[in-house]
C-alpha cells in the first residue's frame, strides 16, 4: 500500500536536509537524486526497515513524502518524518485513498497511526 506525508505548502522539506536525515536514521538507505527535469521526484530513495523494506520519493515541491511498506514500517516512518519537520508546519500521514487521515503531531504515536488504519 502507498502512503504520504503530505504538508500543506510547498518547500518544507528541503531535498538535501532529507536526504542527510535519513540516511543518518537508518544508516543501510539508498538515496537517489533524480536529475530528469521531467520527474515529479527529486529524491528517491530505499530504507531497510524493522519488517519490510520502504520504498518512497520526495516531490520537487517539498511539500510530499510518498513511500510503500507494510504498515507498521510506514507507521514508524511517519513518526520519523515528523520529527524532521518543524513542529508549527502542519502534517497529515494517509494512505493513497486518504483513508486513515491523521494529522500528525509531534507527540503523534506508532499506535495512535495504526489504529487509525484498523
Amino acid at each position: 500500500m502507498k502512503y504520504f506525508v503530505i504538508a500543506t505548502r510547498d518547500g518544507v522539506l528541503s531535498t538535501e536536509d532529507f536526504a542527510r536525515r535519513l540516511v543518518s536514521r537508518w544508516s543501510g538507505a539508498e538515496v537517489t537524486h533524480v536529475t530528469a527535469p521531467d520527474s515529479r521526484h527529486a529524491l528517491e530513495f530505499l530504507v531497510p526497515m524493522a519488517h519490510s523494506h520502504l520504498d518512497g520519493s520526495l516531490n520537487r515541491r517539498g511539500s510530499c513524502i510518498a513511500f510503500e511498506a507494510d504498515l507498521p514500517d510506514s507507521a514508524a516512518f511517519a513518526q520519523w518524518c515528523r520529527s524532521t519537520i518543524a513542529a508549527h508546519e502542519p502534517l497529515t500521514f494517509c494512505d493513497e485513498g486518504m483513508h486513515g487521515n491523521v494529522k500528525l503531531e509531534m507527540t503523534t504515536t506508532v499506535e495512535e497511526l495504526l489504529h487509525s488504519f484498523s
